[in-house]
C-alpha cells in the first residue's frame, strides 16, 4: 500500500507540473502571439512607413487633403493598440507611457502643422516649428523588444525546467508502478508455485490415503473372509437350534463389521469426489423388499414392526442407481430400527414432483426416542451422533447419515428431518428420477440353493490357506472337481494342464498376481469364465478387472449365496445340460 500511495503521489505531482507546462504553452500560443502582433502593428503605424512617414510628407508637401485623413486614422489605430497592450503584463507600463507622451506631442504638432499650412507657411518654417524628437518612442519600442526577448528566454527556461521535473517524476512513477507490477507478479508466481506444490501434496496425500484405505480394506477383508466363510460352512452343517442361533449371531456381527468398513470407504470416496452415480433400469419393489428382508430378524428380536406402504400410483421400474438407493434406505431404516424399542418403523413410498422434477418420495417414520433441535442441527455431520450417550448405548460410527446426505446430494435430491424428544422421528427424502420403460424385472431369491456342479471342474487361485479352506468347504457341496493354485504362475500352469470349466482368481498373490495371470490365459482362451475373487471392492478396481478380461467380480468376505449365483451365471449352459441328463 505504501508503494502504491507513493506512486500515486508522484503521478499527481507530475500531473501538476505538466499542467504548469500546459499553462505556459498556452501563454506562448495565445498571449505572447497577440502581444507581438499588436507590437508589430504599433511599429508599422508609428514608425517610418506609418504615421511618422506620412507626417514628414505632410510637412514637405503641405498636402493636407491627402495626408490629414491618413494621419488621424493612424493616430486612432495607435491609441487602440496602446489600449489593448495595457491589458497584457508582457508590455511594460513605462514603455506605453513613453509612447503615449510621444504620440500626444505628435498630435499637438499635427494641429500646428495644419494651421501653418493654412497660413501658407513654407516647408522650412513648418519643419522648424513641428520638429518632434521620436527617439524616445523608438527607444521604448526597442526596449520592449529586448525585454520581451529576455522574458521569453526566462519563460522558456521555466517551461523546460517544469517539463524536466514533470518528466522525471512521471518516469519515477512509472518505475514505481513497474516495480509494483514486478513485485506483484513475483508474489503471484510464488503463490502459484506454492499452490501447485500444495496441490501436489494434497493429491499425493489423497493418493496415499486412498491406497491406505484400499490396503486396510483388503487386509481386514481377507481375515474377515476366513471368519465369515467358516461361519457359513459351519452354519450349514449345524442342526442344534442353539448352535444355529450362535452361528447366525456371529455372521450378523461379521456383516456389521463389513458395513462399517464399507461406510468408511464410501465416505472417503465421497470426500475425494470420486463417487459417481449409475443410471440404469431397476425394480423399486425389489429394493424395498430386500430392505424389509434384511431387517426381519432385527425387528423380531426387538418385537417391533416394519411396515412398507407403497402408493398405488408408484410403478415398479425406475431409472437411477439402485445400489446407492438401497444404501440410503438401509441407512435410514437401520437408524430408525436402532433407536426404536416400542412401536415400530414405517417406510412410505410415493410418487411426486418438486419444481417440475418427477421423482420418488421416501418417508421413514419411527416411534423411537426422537431428537432435540440441537441434535438435529448436527445430525448429518461426520463421526457425530445426536448425543455421546447414544454412542455408548447404541454404538455406530456416526457415518451412516453423513453418507446418506451426501449420496442424496449427489443424486440431486433433498433430505429433511422432523423430530421431537420422546415422540419419534420422520426422515423425508425426495429423489428426482424417471420412470423406466422396462415392464418386468426378474426377482432374485434371497437365498441361493447349492448348485449341482458334478462333472464340472473349477480352478481356484488363492494364496491364503484359510481362505483356501473356506472356498473348498463352500464348493465341496457342489460336487465340482476342484484344483487349487497358490499363485498366478501355478494358476496358468494348471489351466494349461487341466482345462477347467471355470476359474476363481484371487488378485494379490505372490510371484504373479491375478490380473497378469488372467491376461496370459486370455491370450489363449477368450471363452472360459474367470471370476475375480478378491478383497479389492472399489469401483475403479472392479472396472480395471473387467478391462483385464475378468467375467465377474465377487468381493471378500465371500457370501456363499452371491458366489453360488455368480457360478450359475457363468456355467448356466453346462448346468442346464447336466440337469437335463439327470
Amino acid at each position: 500500500m505504501l508503494v502504491i500511495l507513493t506512486g500515486a503521489s508522484l503521478t499527481l505531482v507530475s500531473w501538476f507540473f505538466y499542467h504548469q507546462v500546459e499553462k505556459q504553452w498556452n501563454f506562448y500560443s495565445t498571449d505572447i502571439k497577440k502581444v507581438y502582433l499588436l507590437h508589430d502593428d504599433l511599429v508599422q503605424h508609428l514608425g517610418y512607413g506609418g504615421f511618422i512617414h506620412d507626417f514628414k510628407n505632410l510637412v514637405l508637401r503641405k498636402d493636407a487633403n491627402r495626408y490629414e485623413p491618413k494621419l488621424r486614422k493612424s493616430l486612432a489605430e495607435i491609441h487602440e493598440i496602446l489600449f489593448q497592450l495595457e491589458s497584457y503584463e508582457q508590455y511594460s507600463d513605462e514603455s506605453i507611457t513613453t509612447i503615449k507622451s510621444v504620440i500626444n506631442e505628435y498630435e499637438i504638432n499635427l494641429e500646428t502643422a495644419l494651421s501653418l499650412i493654412k497660413n501658407n507657411a513654407s516647408s522650412e518654417e513648418i519643419d522648424s516649428s513641428v520638429k518632434v524628437d521620436d527617439s524616445q518612442a523608438l527607444r521604448a519600442l526597442a526596449k520592449f523588444h529586448v525585454g520581451s526577448e529576455l522574458r521569453l528566454n526566462e519563460e522558456r527556461a521555466i517551461v523546460d525546467r517544469n517539463f524536466l521535473i514533470a518528466n522525471t517524476i512521471h518516469f519515477a512513477s512509472v518505475l514505481v508502478f513497474i516495480g509494483v507490477l514486478i513485485l506483484y507478479f513475483y508474489k503471484l508466481n510464488t503463490s502459484i508455485r506454492k499452490e501447485h506444490q500444495l496441490t501436489l501434496k494434497a493429491l499425493e496425500g489423497s493418493r496415499v490415503k486412498s491406497e491406505f484405505l484400499a490396503n486396510m480394506s483388503h487386509e481386514i477383508r481377507t481375515p474377515l473372509n476366513g471368519v465369515m466363510g467358516s461361519l457359513q460352512v459351519l452354519q450349514s452343517n449345524l442342526t442344534k437350534p442353539s448352535n444355529l442361533d450362535t452361528a447366525a449371531t456371529a455372521l450378523f456381527s461379521c456383516r456389521s463389521l463389513l458395513k462399517i468398513i464399507n461406510d468408511i470407504l464410501d465416505f472417503s470416496k465421497i470426500e475425494a469426489d470420486e463417487m459417481s452415480m449409475e443410471q440404469i433400469d431397476f425394480s423399486l419393489f425389489k429394493i424395498v423388499e430386500s430392505v424389509q428382508h434384511d431387517f426381519r430378524s432385527d425387528i423380531e428380536d426387538k418385537s417391533i414392526y416394519l411396515k412398507i406402504n407403497i402408493e398405488a400410483s408408484v410403478t415398479e421400474g425406475w431409472v437411477g442407481d439402485p445400489v446407492r438407493l438401497r444404501q440410503i434406505l438401509l441407512n435410514l431404516v437401520s437408524n430408525a430400527v436402532k433407536f426404536t424399542d416400542t412401536g415400530g418403523v414405517t417406510l412410505n413410498v410415493s410418487k411426486t414432483g418438486v419444481n417440475d422434477l418427477q421423482g420418488l418420495v421416501f418417508e421413514v417414520v419411527d416411534t423411537g426416542i426422537g431428537m432435540s433441535e440441537q441434535a438435529q442441527s448436527r445430525l448429518f455431520e461426520r463421526f457425530i451422533q445426536a448425543d455421546n450417550s447414544i454412542t455408548r448405548k447404541f454404538g455406530g460410527t456416526g457415518l451412516g447419515l453423513a453418507i446418506t446426505q451426501k449420496l442424496i446430494k449427489l443424486m440431486n435430491g433433498v433430505i429433511e428431518v422432523k423430530s421431537m424428544e420422546g415422540q419419534g422421528s420422520t426422515f423425508y427424502v425426495f429423489l428426482p428420477m424417471e420412470v423406466s420403460s422396462v415392464k418386468s424385472f426378474d426377482m432374485q431369491p434371497g437365498q441361493a440353493s447349492t448348485p449341482n456342479l458334478s462333472k464340472i471342474s473349477i480352478l481356484v487361485a488363492e494364496d491364503d490357506k484359510i481362505n483356501t479352506k473356506v472356498i473348498d468347504a463352500i464348493l465341496s457341496k457342489t460336487s465340482a472337481e476342484l484344483f487349487f493354485a497358490s499363485n498366478g504362475v501355478e494358476a496358468v500352469d494348471l489351466y494349461r494342464k487341466k482345462s477347467p470349466d471355470l476359474i476363481l482368481m484371487d488378485i494379490q498373490m505372490p510371484e504373479m498376481g491375478g490380473v497378469e495371470a488372467c491376461e496370459l490365459i486370455r491370450l489363449q482362451d477368450n471363452e472360459i469364465p474367470i471370476v475375480a475373487l478378491t478383497a479389492n471392492v472399489l469401483k475403479e478396481d472392479i472396472e480395471k478387472y473387467h478391462k483385464a478380461g475378468f467375467t465377474f467380480h465377487v468381493g471378500k468376505p465371500i457370501d456363499k449365496n452371491i458366489l453360488y449365483t455368480t457360478i450359475v451365471k457363468c456355467l448356466h449352459k453346462q448346468i442346464e445340460a447336466l440337469n437335463d441328463q439327470l
